[in-house]
């Protein structure tokens, strides 16, 4: 994660964007929409190796099958903050992070992004947080979200 941070210019832009739209009275101040998904790491699976393995231990070409793993258990040696992660049953799963976005409603604008690590409980995090970040007022705010978070 510390690669996607690291440079601030996609929340520069975005502050730009906000800022432009709010100046043309595009934004809601009342409507949101909040939502999450996963982004996948640019670290590969062969990376996600046993936490205890000593360093050099494996040229990462090891055949994985039957092998029971997770975030508890084994990490990527690539990218330490990324986590095994899926979107729902019966899907892959892959080195991921949870990326959330607040939503205002009026045109649909992305107002706020959150990057989190992705640990179960991420999205509902994260949606709090973005929340958390706009300006308290006394008008009551309509929040919507799907059941993930």
């Amino acid at each position: 994660m510390s690669g996607l941070i690291r440079h601030r210019a996609g929340e520069e832009f975005l502050a730009a964007v906000v800022r432009e739209a709010t100046s043309q009275h595009l934004l809601s101040d009342d409507h949101f929409s909040v939502d999450g998904t996963l982004i996948q790491a640019w670290a590969s699976i062969k990376s996600f190796r046993p936490k205890d393995e000593p360093p050099g231990d494996s040229n990462g070409w090891t055949d994985f099958k039957g092998e029971q793993r997770s975030n508890d258990t084994h990490e990527s040696k690539t990218d330490p903050d990324a986590r095994l992660a899926r979107k729902g049953k019966g899907q892959e799963a892959k080195l991921s992070y949870c990326g959330n976005v607040l939503m205002e409603n009026r045109y649909g604008l992305i107002v706020d992004l959150d990057l989190a690590i992705a640990d179960g409980k991420a999205e509902r995090d994260g949606a709090l947080r973005l929340l958390e970040r706009k300006p308290k007022r006394r008008a009551k705010r309509t929040v919507a979200a799907d059941k993930g978070v």
